[in-house]
């Protein structure tokens, strides 16, 4: 991986953080940019492999596809593990069952970072109190959005530049030194997140027993019919709409 290459991802790691507001804040910077899909893409456009990038980035995303941050709990720092697992996946060459197994500790990691991004952003709001109280708009100004993307940049481009600059070719060294059995199991586990991701998601949707009906025949459609995505889509929409009107006509019934 070249320096620009390494500058551009690790931007891009910072500019999709959940605490920075350049890409249109967290509605368009963490729930667009931040995700793995996204940022697979991202980095398949910047390092010149596009279809691999993404095919990671996608595997990844299924992972953390039922990922949720309740009044800023991350459990997984998932654009650490987009854009830095993918680009070290890219760079190293290998599986996309293999980057998922990169990408978990590295969004782990990134959960220490928001961490102590989040403890010392509280001692900066006494301060900024005082300015506010002072009416001092250029300090007010300087300490909610200069000092704390100052902090940001240096918590979330640093060490994903490092990482990626000086780390990808001992990724490299690393990845020629395992041996095949290894890297079988890792593949194995690897291949099981995305389903456990899956598993995540499917547990907080399907409220109702009777839901894992429509999940059970999506699954048949796909997987032994092969309909496209787009195909099966709209029958999701018939259905939906069939059960829908079906209890808005019992509920019609009954009151009348």
């Amino acid at each position: 991986m070249n320096l620009l290459q390494a500058v551009l991802i690790s931007l891009f790691t910072y500019l999709a953080w959940i605490a920075t507001p350049w890409l249109g804040g967290q509605g368009i910077a963490y729930h667009v940019f931040g995700k793995p899909l996204v940022a697979g893409l991202i980095v398949g456009i910047i390092m010149g492999d596009v279809k691999n990038g993404v095919i990671i980035g996608a595997t990844i995303n299924a992972l953390y596809i039922g990922a949720v941050t309740p009044g800023g709990a991350m459990a997984s720092d998932i654009g650490i593990a987009g854009y830095v697992g993918t680009a070290l996946a890219l760079s190293t060459g290998v599986s996309a069952e293999i980057a998922v197994s990169i990408a978990v500790p590295l969004g782990l990691i990134g959960t220490f970072v928001w961490q102590l991004f989040a403890t010392i952003n509280s001692f900066l709001v006494h301060k900024t109190d005082e300015y506010a109280a002072e009416g001092n708009l250029r300090k007010l100004t300087f300490m909610t959005i200069g000092l704390p993307q100052i902090i940001a940049f240096v918590f979330r481009f640093v060490p994903a530049f490092l990482v990626l600059y000086f780390g990808a070719s001992a990724a490299q060294d690393i990845v020629k030194i395992i041996p095949e059995w290894l890297t079988a199991i890792i593949t194995v586990i690897g291949g099981m997140l995305p389903a456990l991701g899956m598993a995540v998601l499917l547990k907080m949707l399907l409220t109702k027993p009777s839901l894992m009906g429509y999940f059970i025949l999506g699954f048949i459609v796909v997987t032994a019919l092969e309909l496209p995505i787009f195909t099966v889509a709209l029958i999701g929409i018939a259905l939906a709409m069939i059960s829908y009107l079906n209890q808005e006509n019992a509920g019609g019934h009954e009151h009348a």
